[in-house]
Parts: C-alpha cells; sequence; structure tokens
C-alpha cells in the first residue's frame, strides 16, 4: 500500500505516549484507527465551551507500522466540526513531533 502524504507516527511510539497519558485512547479496528483524548490540563479548561469537556478524535490507517492521521475532529457542547488534514507537515499536527 502506498504511504499517503498526512501527519504520521509510529504505531509503537503512539502506543507508549497513550498507555503513560490517562487523557488518551486508542481504539482499533483492523487496519483503521480513532485516537481520542480530553484535554485536561489547566491551561485548556479555562478555554473550554460552556465549562463542558471537548472531545478530540484523530482519525487514520495503520500502514506499515505507522499510524497515518487524515481527519482531526471536534467535539463539544457547540456540536462537531472537522479538518481533513493537509501533507504530512499540517500544523493541526505538529503536537506529534513531541511525542
Amino acid at each position: 500500500m502506498n504511504k499517503p502524504d498526512k501527519p504520521s507516527i509510529e504505531e509503537k511510539k503512539l502506543r507508549a505516549y497513550v498507555e503513560v497519558n490517562r487523557s488518551y485512547t486508542l481504539y482499533e479496528k483492523g487496519e483503521d484507527v480513532e485516537l481520542h483524548f480530553s484535554p485536561e490540563f489547566p491551561e485548556a479548561m479555562s478555554h473550554l465551551p460552556d465549562g463542558e469537556p471537548v472531545t478530540h478524535i484523530m482519525t487514520g490507517k495503520l500502514i506499515e507500522g505507522r499510524i497515518y492521521f487524515f481527519r482531526f475532529t471536534t467535539k463539544s457542547s457547540f456540536g462537531e466540526t472537522y479538518s481533513d488534514l493537509e501533507g504530512s507537515d499540517d500544523p493541526i499536527m505538529e503536537w506529534l513531533n513531541y511525542v
């Protein structure tokens, strides 16, 4: 399978990160992957809409040991919004560089 030009991370590296960060959960069905997380750090809490939790969902595929993400979805009290990710250096996914 061709490797897409999308933000990606090594599967093992992401699994290790999720294991020690309780606000992240990895869901898998075959090669389809969803990473769910809710900001729980103090700086984020003051920016939550209506004081309600926000859930971010990163949707991707596992290809040859890497997870490639193609969509970033946010669910909040305002509803649901999403962004299709463009290119491997999409700024939405900059945080992957720090995992």
